[in-house]
């Protein structure tokens, strides 16, 4: 009786084919490790301590004295990025975490790519860090990072300009170059793009002008407004634009207007800050508003610098002159907290009312932006801090400090922002941070 199955022989392997299948194994071992050598993942490296810091509260009163506690590099941020608990610093291409105290990092991220910006954002909900590198598409590698632990939390990659603007807003970020902008909710994934767009989906996805150059944008509540010059335009226009597409995919327009007239050759009007009803826009001087809101006998007479409010649809509401320089000394370095708004004219310093966007003060012989304090709005001057109260702007008082390596014709601006009960100022590149005295 035959057997129901039988043993096959096994086939003869010749030298050739065992040959063949080391070279194949050495090829993938080679490809394996060109891979990983030229990948992000062996140029990235995160450093933590394993300690959290606990968020910082917020200060009782304003400190009597402030002393130098340290400094650190940061050329890609220009206002203080501040966590819940920590300070971040980015600069050649590592971002930082740092203990308020002592400026020891608590965690270190770190790419060999060009950092182009570096921001904190939804320090009331996520509390994360986001990092932009440039590469060969731009400003386009987007990495987020916890806000206590600098682990990933995200990332995502798109075009991009070879340079950009984070600005952060209540529930989304804006990224923003000269040719193109995006928004990013808190998961990065992008609400919309807007101008330059070089392999569109849908075509008729986005108004219908070209050769835009954006000179400004903010955020609001569900809006952002942008400044901008487009082929054609005989001035500067303020387009305001929804934050995410329609249910059509489209971007949503809710209004564009020429402001300016005449020329578009002197500095542009900034866009300084958006609440969810009007929109405040710095206006030099340099070109004549449109529409004209000045009286008909000074229609000869040298303009100056005004905030101008528009109605989040794009609509001129009133106008408000102030001391200031034909443009900003730098877009976009306004500071929101505690119901006021404050910017930097070069001259003083505006305060606006956070909602109404309605200039309250201005302060003269102010160094840049604010912030408040236990209930008094803290303004960096020559010798320190001018201590301020917020509802008639009288100064209150004065704390004086030293500001090493900081030199005014040289590096003009001081954001200042605060940190419980410690003061974090940036000038240029570097972050400054002032506490008690022991």
């Amino acid at each position: 009786m035959r057997p129901r199955w039988s043993r096959l022989a096994p086939e003869r392997r010749t030298r050739t084919d065992l040959l063949i299948s080391v070279l194949i194994v050495v090829a993938v071992l080679v490809a394996g490790a060109v891979i990983w050598w030229f990948s992000p993942v062996r140029h990235t490296t995160l450093d933590q301590s394993g300690r959290i810091v606990p968020a910082a509260e917020r200060a009782a009163e304003v400190p009597a004295a402030l002393v130098p506690l340290w400094q650190a590099p940061s050329a890609a941020t220009h206002i203080p990025a501040l966590t819940r608990s920590l300070v971040v610093t980015g600069d050649e291409g590592a971002v930082a975490g740092r203990d308020p105290a002592t400026g020891t990092p608590v965690w270190r991220y770190h790419r060999n790519r060009q950092l182009c910006g570096v921001l904190a954002a939804w320090t009331d909900s996520h509390d994360t860090v986001l990092s932009v590198y440039r590469d060969s598409r731009g400003c386009s590698e987007v990495t987020a990072l916890r806000a206590d632990t600098g682990a990933r939390s995200g990332a995502r990659s798109s075009d991009a300009d070879d340079a950009v603007e984070l600005v952060a807003g209540s529930g989304h970020v804006l990224a923003q170059g000269r040719t193109r902008l995006e928004t990013w909710g808190s998961n990065l994934v992008r609400g919309i793009e807007y101008g330059r767009i070089d392999a569109p989906v849908k075509p008729d996805a986005q108004p219908q002008r070209t050769g835009c150059v954006i000179s400004s944008a903010v955020l609001g509540t569900d809006r952002l407004a942008v400044v901008e010059h487009c082929d054609g335009d005989s001035g500067y226009r303020l387009t305001v634009l929804g934050i995410n597409q329609d249910d059509d995919e489209k971007v949503r327009q809710f209004g564009s207007t020429i402001i300016t007239r005449g020329t578009a050759d002197g500095p542009p009007p900034a866009v300084v800050a958006m609440s969810g009803t009007t929109i405040a826009v710095y206006d030099g001087g340099a070109n004549p508003p449109e529409p004209d809101t000045a009286p008909v006998a000074d229609s000869a007479a040298p303009r100056r610098a005004a905030v101008r409010q528009f109605s989040v649809d794009g609509v001129q509401q009133r106008t408000n002159t102030v001391n200031g320089q034909q443009s900003l000394p730098r877009v976009n370095a306004s500071i929101t907290g505690d119901g006021l708004t404050t910017f930097w004219t070069g001259q003083a310093t505006v305060v606006l009312d956070a909602n109404s966007m309605r200039p309250l003060f201005q302060v003269p012989q102010t160094l840049g932006p604010g912030q408040v304090m236990a209930g008094k709005l803290l303004l960096p001057i020559d010798s320190g801090i001018s201590v301020r109260d917020p509802a008639t702007m009288r100064e209150t008082g004065t704390i004086g400090y030293r500001r090493d390596g900081y030199d005014r014709d040289r590096d003009g601006q001081i954001a200042l922002r605060v940190l419980g009960d410690r003061v974090v100022e940036q000038w240029s590149s570097t972050v400054a941070v002032y506490g008690p005295p022991d």
